[in-house]
């Protein structure tokens, strides 16, 4: 018997332009949760970074590390995963829940009320979930490894509790295709283009290359390609079951996709305005309904107040009126609600599109990068006339035959004091001349 159903999710598209939301939503907890941030306080944090932002903690470790890969805005940079469970799992394990006025709009719970951890203190998360979050850690460093671990913080604060993570697809070794080259190791070309070398059944040949390499595709690869997610979700089960947990596995041998959540309140979104269409389809069938038979009395003149058996009386019609009033009321508050659901996936879209495509995050960082080039000449300017000025300074005490002065502004006024003895000299120089010529004359 099981006592919940197996998730774990993994995105390995995550480029450059996706640091910086990630890092929100991690540390901020801004982002497409429907965060409590009562509940933030007990998030349990297994790794986090050390520099200001997420972009450049990649960064950084990729650099200290001598990591190699492609500095491409295409190229997938960061992986993240995701471990959880149903409401009922954790409930069998001791972790208190209540009830929300938000409703499940799709899947096997829909209609139901939505379930959130009901935590106040620290004392209300049972040890029995604290370690199920710790095996599912263990779990990530030894497939992935713990050094190529980035972030890593398990959430309280949200529907459902999860260890949410993301790391390097860090691999030692990469198969690279082999080029035509002449006898001194030069690539062969034609027209432009550099040929490829094939075996004899015109297959392209591949070389190994040991290193240190971030190379999404190789890292999935390495797990088993195609069936990489399948083989994970395999061998997830059963490490948990050998820790403890029954949680059912799924369909076996399956490499379905996982939505992320943006995608799950999209979905969750538009199953709620399918309802609210139904809805108010509904009550225009009613509402037309109440019309004709009010139509319907008048034209026949049957609308007699004072009849009690076959007609109205006073009091039914009033209770026919409230209720075409009443249903026209919840025709509109259905409508602005339908607006409102409307409104919301398209920001939820937006913002979809946005971690997919962040075409003003990329100018802004193109900005950064140029002035960044920029400082660096002036800084390189400033060091070459820093170098000059340390080097004529020397020259002159080496003169002088004097010691180094401790201020710039003693060597200004050195120079300055040169420059004017220099010009006494040649005025005085001038005036000899002038001189010897009066005796020349």
């Amino acid at each position: 018997m099981y006592d919940g159903k197996q998730v774990l999710r993994f995105v390995n598209n995550y480029k450059t332009k996706d640091l910086y939301l990630i890092g929100n939503e991690m540390n901020k907890r801004i982002g497409t949760g429907n965060y409590d941030l009562e509940r933030t306080k007990f998030n349990v944090h297994y790794k986090d970074i050390d520099k200001s932002n997420l972009y450049q903690e990649v960064k950084s470790i990729l650099k200290d590390r001598n990591i190699e890969y492609s500095h491409k805005t295409k190229t997938n940079i960061l992986n993240g995963v995701a471990f959880t469970s149903g409401p009922e799992f954790f409930m069998t394990l001791g972790l208190p829940f209540k009830e929300t006025d938000r409703v499940y709009q799709s899947g096997d719970k829909k209609g139901q009320n939505v379930l959130v951890p009901n935590i106040k203190s620290k004392d209300d998360i049972p040890s029995d979930v604290t370690k199920y979050f710790d095996c599912c850690i263990n779990f990530l460093e030894d497939l992935v490894g713990k050094e190529n671990i980035v972030m890593a913080q398990v959430h309280y604060d949200e529907d459902t509790p999860h260890l949410q993570a993301y790391f390097l697809p860090i691999v030692n070794e990469v198969k690279r295709k082999c080029y035509k080259r002449d006898y001194e190791g030069n690539l062969i070309k034609e027209n432009g283009k550099t040929i490829l070398l094939r075996d004899k059944d015109n297959k392209i040949i591949y070389e190994s290359i040991k290193g240190n390499f971030l190379n999404n595709d190789q890292f999935w690869k390495d797990l088993g390609g195609r069936n990489s997610f399948a083989n994970i979700q395999d061998k997830f089960n059963k490490y948990i079951t050998d820790c403890g947990f029954k949680l059912d596995r799924g369909n076996i041998g399956s490499n379905k996709v996982h939505q992320t959540k943006l995608e799950y309140k999209i979905n969750e979104l538009k199953s709620e305005m399918n309802n609210l269409y139904k809805d108010i389809e509904n009550c225009n069938i009613e509402l037309d309904k109440s019309k004709e038979v009010l139509e319907n009395n008048i034209k026949n003149n049957t609308f007699n107040i004072k009849k009690n058996i076959i007609g109205y009386n006073s009091k039914d019609v009033e209770k026919l009126i409230d209720y075409s009033t009443d249903l026209e009321r919840l025709n509109n508050i259905n409508k602005n609600k339908l607006d409102s659901n409307e409104k919301t996936i398209n920001s939820l879209s937006i913002e979809n599109n946005f971690y997919k495509n962040n075409k003003e995050l990329i100018n802004t960082k193109q900005y950064i990068y140029k002035q960044n080039v920029e400082l660096k000449n002036k800084d390189d300017e400033i060091k070459y006339w820093k170098n000059a000025f340390n080097k004529v300074s020397d020259a002159l005490d080496i003169k002088l035959n004097r010691k180094p002065m401790k201020y710039v502004s003693d060597y200004i006024s050195l120079a300055d004091s040169i420059k004017a003895t220099k010009k006494l000299n040649k005025e005085a120089e001038e005036a000899a001349n002038e001189f010897h010529k009066l005796f020349e004359l």
